[in-house]
């Protein structure tokens, strides 16, 4: 009985936490016109050949990271075994630091995290490391956009990320 139970308040809790999540849609969590999903070779296309390439095999997978500058860079990857050709790499996550770049609404670094809250809600508020974020999914997406704040609330990186 007290198992059941335990298990109810558990499943209560978890239809609770994602009743009060805040969704970004997938389609804004790109930068540039690319993000989590496209192929490395249509990453090309438009960004040309990366200034570095740093690859990576562990844990299973293996991918490769383009270096377009100190501040933008796009993730590659699929799984160990899996034989595709590297401009045939599912792109999984950025990183972009400066505001070059803009998601499709035109959120960028250096905005204030307040602009992001306005359009899609808050988030909870972490810090991890020293470094404040917040972090959105995608509805039925394994896909996150994270948003890091300095002190004053103002984005110094976005960064999109995925599990898959």
């Amino acid at each position: 009985m007290k198992r059941t139970l335990l298990a109810v308040v558990v499943l209560l809790s978890l239809c609770h936490s994602i009743a009060w999540a805040h969704w970004m849609p997938r389609e804004e969590m790109y930068v540039g016109g690319v993000g989590a999903g496209c192929t490395l070779e249509y990453v090309t296309s438009i960004y040309g050949e990366p200034q570095e390439k740093r690859w990576f095999n562990t844990a299973g997978v293996r991918g490769v990271t383009y270096i377009y500058s100190d501040a933008f860079s796009i993730t590659g990857r699929t799984g160990k075994d899996d034989l595709r050709q590297e401009e045939e790499l599912l792109v999984v996550g950025f990183s972009l630091k400066d505001n070059s770049l803009a998601t499709p609404n035109g959120l960028t670094v250096g905005m204030p995290y307040e602009t992001v809250s306005a359009m899609f809600g808050s988030v909870d508020k972490h810090t991890i490391g020293g470094r404040t974020f917040y972090s959105y999914g995608a509805p039925n997406s394994a896909v996150e956009l994270t948003f890091y704040v300095n002190d004053k609330g103002i984005i110094t990186e976005i960064y999109e990320g995925t599990e898959f």
